[in-house]
């Protein structure tokens, strides 16, 4: 075992064992507590305008007998929205996001793709290195081309409940087990050499990081993703 060599350093931070793991790796993930993908379901809405869609189209006449023409209905907190199809990842299209400035939880998602297979969106915190922390379980929706999508994203996660949302990652829902995969790979680490898993000691926590890499590079290889950040 003492010939294993170590000498990749991958760039982690060593973290504290008393304290929820964030090992950082490169490309901005983070391994912080085990997660599992859930069937979870943002909530849609019925609007197909994609050049503007809280725009509503109104009949009536003003008092000057002028007919009233489209007026703008952005709810609070999407004020100033840009909801413009910016984001892209193979799979899962291109999208537009925006995040209400009065309820960090509440998100809309303007899709350009129509698709049976969901797209699921976890809820992260980026820090200022770029670093992903994911804060939440995945919430999924079946996009359609031109449907607005205003859902919901949930703190599940009581370690981080102190974290704001400022980022998602965005993915299709049959990537989640290779993320949670990816995410979990240190805190799950078994070895017969490591009977107390990552935490045993140091050689033991290099091994963890080793096998994280290489998962998280799995997962980056071959799924599709879109790494967010909201504000």
């Amino acid at each position: 075992m003492k010939k294993m060599i170590f000498s990749l350093l991958l760039l982690l931070l060593v973290a504290s064992c008393d304290n929820p793991q964030r090992n950082r790796l490169n490309g901005g993930f983070s391994a912080n507590g085990q997660g599992q993908p859930d069937g979870s379901t943002l909530g849609a809405s019925s609007n197909t305008n994609t050049n503007n869609p809280w725009q509503t189209s109104t009949t009536g006449t003003t008092s000057s007998g002028s007919t009233s023409g489209s007026t703008n209905q952005k709810p609070p907190g999407f004020e100033n929205c840009d909801i413009s199809t910016k984001y892209y990842a193979a799979v899962v299209g291109y999208m537009g996001i925006c995040q209400s400035t009065l309820d960090e939880t509440s998100v809309a998602i303007m899709s350009t793709i129509t698709d049976g297979n969901r797209t699921c969106l976890i809820p992260t915190f980026k820090d200022n290195t770029g670093s992903s922390t994911y804060l939440g379980q995945p919430q999924c929706y079946a996009p359609q081309e031109g449907v607005l999508t205003n859902g919901r994203l949930y703190k599940t996660r009581s370690a981080y409940a102190h974290l704001p949302i400022n980022g998602v990652m965005v993915m299709k829902q049959n990537s989640l087990p290779a993320y949670f995969t990816c995410m979990d790979a240190y805190v799950s680490f078994t070895h017969p050499s490591c009977p107390n898993g990552a935490k045993t000691n140091y050689q033991c926590d290099q091994m963890a990081r080793s096998l994280m890499a290489t998962k998280c590079n799995d997962f980056k290889v071959s799924n599709p993703y879109i790494d967010i950040r909201l504000k």
